[in-house]
């Protein structure tokens, strides 16, 4: 193909080889309906379709995230309740979603397989063009928001699962802020509006204008069509063209993104948010000092902004955080650079402050930056910076993302603005431009530019406020009872009615089992020895990146030691060492490597649920040629930290704190489930004791400051040998075989570094039992789970039990929490070590929510499916069992196996349950889940009126925090 061929209706616009993705490149225009398209081929099995659409809101509704929902909810083609579910459940994709940003809408999907991957492009593009939710007022019911009311008597309510996702999303404070943020540096725009939608907000939307929000922006004349990877691209355009895009005529779409005019001065803002009595106000204000910064159109401004965001303030090293920090404005300083849009922010945030200190803050900030313009920015930090940057682009590491997604999302920082979408794909010419601005004052100009002489700025505090949540509350039940008063009879009797169930649909395309490969996937592993250690190695191309793992034994530490390593796995590289400091130490780190950390994980051996096999893990990851480096890094860290200095000990200690208030509304699930699982076994409660209850442990730390440092090093004293020791030491490595020898040179000074002398195992004098807590917030929804330990029980794990996770998520938790309870999600859980759990998201309810998981046994022993939809349940639980992992996902999958005791055929064992899976499976394991649920342990986060409401439900109830 090339430029200005014409191939099934789509003109080539433009074609290149884009070395930094090892891509050819193709954009097309498709010319009877306008649609773009931009296709990425390579030869990487794991292909990307995306269809995009700009969709600039213009209020709080969240209609643009609400159309997302709904989109998904059945369609001509595909006239089911919901097709998003039948694709989960029977799909082998490696990504199905759909997201919503401040001003597009896009929906991506990734398969391994042609014929799933096809299948999944026709479900979302029939979705997108043709959805039931134009006709049906249900899907806006369902997804968005409706009055609900069971009986006559009951008072009204509002539900609907964007409107219960977003009073949790708003209920975390720091997603409250940057919405805050955005609406004050953009009051003119579609960026000053929340597109998620504020549940005050939201119940404003009427069908009309949901409808009306579709007809205008879902156009092929405004979409942005992306194809990634090894497919043939001509028999995609020919179908793209006749089942879709030929149906339509070019128009014009009013969704060109304005942007806001400049402020001519400094805008300050005070807005309150909710926090419960319990909590306090004492230093719970956020102060935020924001810019808008040019157009995310300039690349290269938009990677000196990254590399600086990083040098002055996401760095042990930084300057500008350490001058906030040293000021004790507050306890930990965050900062947000938002590039996926057209008018960029950035944001310097200070979190646990006061009202009165936001002035300070601000002088403080423009006159620090002022120095660091004028005297430069030290030029070792911003190598170091850059360094980090070029490292991590060319990793492409991406978790369990595909790589070609990632791609599709950053090439619309650019292409929805009308520029070029491979321009964020490139970066080689970018990055020596940033080393060539070492030697002048490239980074100096940036900071006069963007920040000090750019008056487009704003101050917001916002302040904690107790009284918010009842007053909003309040407010809310008046205007519900106030409406419900105005109905008639009639309209309540309609009202009842219209939250019962939709109609079952016709089925989607699906795979035959016969598309599933047999045997698994396997996990490269050789157990070696290297002077005594035991080695790890995964055999795996890694493009020259060497991933290391070392598992520290942790057996030996003590019950009144445990918080102290909690506390040393947060300290060590952030602290002074006998050759560096902190800061100097973080250069080198990010000069040299890819990032070293460490954190504390716990094992149980496989069907051995009161084993107990605790380890300090330290991740570190370097370019093979920089293992010399990276291994003296190693060594400094863990053998010559110090552990003296005052002012820095105190201020890791409030950051940790500050980092477990702010997680709390973000991950109140994982939460949940390490309370569950504290409560059920010995590993539970040890991998639990950093969660929740490393809070108090901080709290009393920072209260008695002086004692407790001095307690502190006391232990390291103790605790430290007992670590960083040869005994029991694993090590695991991820590179290729011609590699190893580097790997093997390097290590040999660490391992002596290291002592041999052994310690026995410690015991602990734990009562492992339920405490069932309800734990109470300012959350306006709840997160409620429930758990039990099924080998104690009597019973052993099945691969089966992996396919009744799919469908208790998408079948029976769907219909009963999200769709009919309107909560965002549910979650469940059945792991090797007999921990099983049941979880809702984003939830309204507390006790019907524990009435549906007493009630799954129930279901599962009446389930009923034929063949097809058993196979259907297969096929999405393999998605998951198959996603394609990155090469350091590899090396650590083989290394967990091993030490847990996971042996090729006992994985061989699981997929092959899971395959062999049929309706009495199911059924069988009805009498596990019964007996269970009997066990009645359970662990709620939520509201604290909604708890207190229930507390015959609790053992104990009592504020999160």
């Amino acid at each position: 193909m090339e430029v200005n061929d014409r191939i099934h209706g789509f003109c080539l616009k433009h074609k290149e080889y884009i070395h930094e993705v090892d891509s050819t490149a193709y954009t097309f225009e498709h010319e009877k309906s306008g649609a773009r398209l931009f296709f990425l081929a390579n030869d990487d099995d794991n292909k990307v379709f995306s269809i995009s659409f700009r969709t600039p809101p213009v209020d709080d509704t969240g209609v643009a995230h609400i159309v997302e929902h709904s989109t998904l909810c059945g369609s001509r083609k595909y006239p089911l309740k919901e097709p998003f579910v039948e694709l989960v459940k029977g799909s082998l994709n490696t990504f199905l979603n759909a997201m919503t940003y401040p001003d597009k809408t896009m929906y991506p999907v990734a398969s391994r397989n042609d014929k799933d991957f096809q299948n999944l492009m026709d479900v979302y593009l029939d979705a997108v063009f043709y959805p039931d939710m134009r006709e049906n007022p249900q899907v806006l019911m369902q997804e968005g928001w409706h009055y609900e009311i069971e009986k006559k008597e009951d008072p009204l309510a509002y539900s609907g699962v964007v409107y219960n996702e977003m009073k949790g999303a708003l209920s975390s404070p720091d997603d409250l802020l940057e919405s805050r943020i955005m609406h004050a540096l953009y009051p003119e725009t579609t960026y000053g509006h929340e597109s998620g939608g504020d549940p005050e907000a939201i119940p404003d939307l009427t069908q009309e204008k949901f409808i009306a929000f579709h007809a205008k922006y879902y156009h092929p004349s405004n979409s942005y069509i992306y194809l990634y990877g090894a497919m043939d691209i001509e028999e995609k355009l020919r179908y793209l063209d006749e089942e879709y895009l030929s149906h339509f005529d070019r128009i014009p779409v009013p969704s060109k993104i304005d942007l806001q005019p400049a402020f001519s001065h400094l805008k300050r803002e005070t807005v309150p948010y909710p926090v419960s009595e319990e909590e306090g106000t004492d230093e719970k204000t956020f102060l935020a000092l924001s810019w808008t910064t040019g157009q995310s159109l300039d690349h290269k401004a938009m990677m000196g902004l990254e590399i600086l965001e990083h040098a002055l303030l996401r760095t042990p090293a930084a300057p500008l955080r350490k001058a906030l920090i040293d000021a004790k404005l507050g306890r930990d300083v965050d900062s947000i650079f938002e590039t996926d849009m057209l008018q960029p922010f950035f944001s310097i945030i200070v979190n646990n402050a006061e009202p009165e200190r936001l002035d300070k803050f601000y002088h403080l900030t423009m006159t620090k930056l002022q120095q660091l313009a004028e005297n430069g920015i030290d030029r070792e930090l911003l190598e170091a910076s850059i360094n980090l940057m070029e490292f991590r682009l060319r990793e492409a590491d991406f978790g369990s993302a595909p790589k070609g997604l990632i791609y599709g999302i950053r090439i619309m920082k650019s292409w929805l603005y009308g520029g070029a979408p491979e321009t964020y794909l490139r970066y080689e010419d970018l990055l020596q431009e940033m080393k060539d601005g070492l030697s002048g004052r490239y980074f100096e100009s940036l900071v006069e530019t963007y920040f000090l002489a750019n008056p487009h700025r704003s101050l917001l505090a916002m302040v904690p406020d107790t009284q918010m949540a009842a007053r909003r509350e309040k407010e809310q039940q008046e205007k519900l009872a106030a409406k419900k008063a105005a109905m008639s009879d009639a309209e309540i009797e309609a009202t009842i009615a219209a939250t019962q169930a939709l109609k079952a649909r016709q089925p989607i395309p699906v795979l035959k089992l016969s598309d599933i490969r047999k045997e698994s996937y396997p996990l490269p592993l050789e157990v070696r020895d290297l002077g005594g250690t035991k080695v790890l190695f995964s055999d795996v191309h890694t493009n020259g990146i060497a991933y290391l793992n070392l598992y520290f034994d942790a057996s030996a530490v003590t019950e009144e030691e445990l918080p102290y390593l909690y506390l040393l796995s947060e300290l060590l590289g952030m602290v002074d060492t006998e050759k560096h400091t902190y800061a100097e130490l973080a250069n080198l780190r990010n000069l040299h490597t890819g990032g070293i950390a460490s954190d504390v994980v716990v094992y149980t051996r496989n069907g051995e649920p009161d084993s107990l096999l605790p380890k300090l893990r330290v991740r570190a990851k370097a370019l093979v040629k920089r293992l010399p480096e990276l291994i003296a890094l190693l060594q400094e860290i863990l053998t010559e930290s110090r552990f003296t200095d005052e002012k820095r000990i105190r201020e890791l200690v409030e950051q940790e704190e500050t980092s477990i208030e702010l997680n709390l509304q973000r991950a109140a699930n994982q939460i949940i489930v390490s309370r569950l699982a504290a409560y059920l076994s010995r590993a539970g409660r040890y991998a639990d004791e950093g969660g929740l209850p490393f809070y108090p442990f901080l709290k009393a730390f920072e209260a008695d400051f002086a004692g407790s440092l001095a307690k502190m090093q006391q232990v390291f004293k103790t605790l430290l040998p007992k670590l960083f020791n040869r005994n029991g030491l694993i090590v695991s490595v991820t590179l290729r075989e011609e590699e190893y020898p580097a790997f093997a040179e390097a290590f040999g000074a660490l391992q002596q570094s290291f002592s041999q002398d052994v310690f026995p195992a410690a015991s602990f004098d734990w009562k492992v039992e339920p405490e069932n807590e309800g734990l109470t917030s300012s959350s306006r929804v709840q997160y409620v789970g429930k758990g039990a330990n099924f080998l104690r029980l009597g019973y052993r794990y099945t691969g089966s039990m992996a396919v009744l996770e799919t469908l208790l998520r998408y079948d029976y938790f769907w219909t009963k929490i999200r769709v009919q309870g309107g909560a965002y999600g549910a979650f469940t859980g059945f792991n090797r070590n007999g921990f099983m759990y049941l979880g809702s998201y984003r939830d309204p309810n507390l006790l019907e929510t524990l009435a549906v998981f007493d009630g799954t046994a129930d279901y599962a022993a009446h389930f009923t499916a034929s063949e097809r939809e058993m196979d259907k349940f297969i096929i999405g639980t393999m998605s998951g069992v198959d996603t394609p992992l990155t090469p350091m996902m590899k090396g650590d999958a083989a290394a967990t196996c091993y030490l847990r005791g996971i042996t090729e055929a006992d994985r061989q064992q699981r997929r092959a349950e899971i395959l062999a899976t049929r309706q009495e499976d199911i059924r069988a394991l009805a009498p596990l889940i019964a007996d269970c649920m009997k066990e009645n342990v359970l662990c709620v986060f939520g509201n604290d009126e909604k708890i207190a409401a229930a507390k015959d439900a609790f053992g104990s109830i009592k504020p999160a925090l």
